[in-house]
């Protein structure tokens, strides 16, 4: 596919993601970055200007990694704690106006979002939390937003609303001019009984002509296929501006997100950048086996949503 015929600039990840590096830094919270990958990443992003980083952990532990890593203490602040208080004192440092972003290192998901969802911390809002990821398939011409594969496990009708309307604010945060929207689905036709996430995705294409969304396009239900391919919709007889033209993808539930995404990251051994939005502030939460690049993608990708 040629460039070109894309009406949008976003077909390079690394040249969206390195707008970071032309804003000031802002300031970090990493609870418990033990793990080399997240020392890596934390340390890249310090040396570029991206970050300045609170590491919250054992303040010994902490001095011995970042010296590993050869990180100039003046770009860091340690916050030392204990494991019994680990997660409160970081998220008191965001109530406390003293950062203005979070990142989990060696530390369970589970535990971290509980935690987090607290409203004495003041990250919690009304809004949904979902995780939007940012893909690249290079044989697309495109950077991809995706959600949700890591919050909502199964979401219904309602939920899939504000995820997509997480998305879509996300979408324009970064500057996707035209925002194609595709719901995924097994199958493209709508023969009722449907399954939930045909019936869904065709619903959602119908509701979002009400305005919801805003300037956007959602269509569906698509197999992935016929969403990011314009060649494989065209064989199924599938037309209109989001067939195969999709930007951002919807996923019906959090398997098929996660498979998506070790697909790219695993098995095609690309990077990936992951944020869960929807909160007072973009919180970076990646799997303890991602490594330092994923990471360090993810730290821009937040810093890009401030």
């Amino acid at each position: 596919m040629d460039v070109e015929k894309y009406d949008d600039d976003l077909y390079n990840m690394q040249f969206v993601l390195d707008r970071s590096l032309k804003l000031d830094p802002a300031r970090l919270i990493v609870v418990r970055p033990y793990d080399a990958a997240t020392m890596k990443a934390v340390g890249i992003a310090a040396r570029n200007g991206i970050v300045h980083p609170f590491l919250v952990g054992d303040r010994k532990r902490l001095k011995e990694e970042t010296a590993r890593f050869n990180i100039d203490p003046e770009l860091f602040t340690i916050v030392d704690a204990g494991d019994d208080d680990l997660l409160e004192r970081a998220a008191s440092l965001y109530r406390d106006g003293e950062a203005e972003f979070i990142m989990k290192g060696m530390v369970g998901t589970a535990l971290f979002m509980h935690v987090l969802l607290d409203p004495r911390w003041k990250i919690r809002t009304e809004n949904l939390w979902c995780h939007v990821g940012m893909l690249e398939i290079p044989e697309t011409k495109r950077v991809f937003l995706m959600s949700d594969g890591a919050i909502n496990i199964l979401p219904n009708f309602s939920r899939k609303m504000l995820i997509i309307k997480n998305t879509v604010e996300v979408a324009r945060k970064i500057g996707m001019r035209k925002i194609r929207i595709a719901m995924l689905a097994a199958v493209e036709k709508v023969k009722l009984p449907a399954m939930p996430a045909t019936l869904d995705a065709f619903l959602m294409k119908k509701f979002s002509k009400t305005g919801f969304f805003g300037d956007c396009e959602i269509a569906g239900p698509f197999a992935l296929d016929n969403a990011i391919d314009t060649g494989k919709a065209v064989a199924k007889g599938i037309v209109g501006t989001v067939a195969g033209m999709a930007n951002v993808l919807i996923v019906p539930n959090v398997e098929t997100g996660n498979v998506i995404w070790k697909t790219i990251t695993c098995l095609q051994n690309r990077s990936a950048a992951g944020v869960v939005v929807g909160g007072n502030c973009p919180i970076v939460v990646p799997s303890r086996s991602d490594d330092y690049s994923t990471k360090l993608l993810s730290i821009q990708f937040a810093r890009l949503l401030l």
